[in-house]
Parts: structure tokens; sequence; C-alpha cells
């Protein structure tokens, strides 16, 4: 079965897996980076207003097969009030 080399961030910095995942084929490692990123952003929020999530995958010769990120942005009702007003100014 094919290897893949995993890295994640889930904002304090790249994360590379020690040892390669098994997969059956690239679409089920991407699916799985996919998962992974969704799980991290879970994981992770509520936790202030802004995060920033990434997932790459390297297939066995070390040629990036798949790259994904995840931008989170909130803003309060006086961050909206603050947008506004600097709207009409």
């Amino acid at each position: 079965m094919p290897k893949y080399t995993i890295t994640t961030d889930a904002g304090d910095g790249p994360e590379r897996f020690d040892e390669p995942v098994e997969f059956p084929h690239d679409k089920a490692a991407t699916d799985d980076a996919q998962i992974a990123l969704a799980d991290m952003a879970k994981d992770t929020l509520p936790n202030g207003k802004r995060a920033n999530f990434a997932v790459s995958v390297e297939d066995e010769v070390g040629k990036e097969i798949y790259a994904a990120e995840m931008h989170f942005t909130a803003k309060t009702e006086e961050d909206l009030e603050q947008g506004a007003a600097a709207c009409v100014r």
C-alpha cells in the first residue's frame, strides 16, 4: 500500500508526522487530510477572533500532492459597529 507523509499546522507551526501513513490511494490520503483540517478547527475553536489551519500530503517520493488551508475570522458586535461607523464617514 502507498505511504504518505502528512504535515499539519493548527496555528503553532507545521508539525510533520514522524512516520508515513499508509492509504490505498491518493484520494484516501487527501480525504483524510480534509478530515484532519476540520478536526483541528473543531478542537481549537472557539479561541479568539482569528485562527489559521493547514494540512499537506506528500507521496512516497516526497512530491506534495495536496495542500489545504482554513482561515477563521470572527467579529464581535463591537467590531461590526466599528466597521459600520468607518463606512459612514
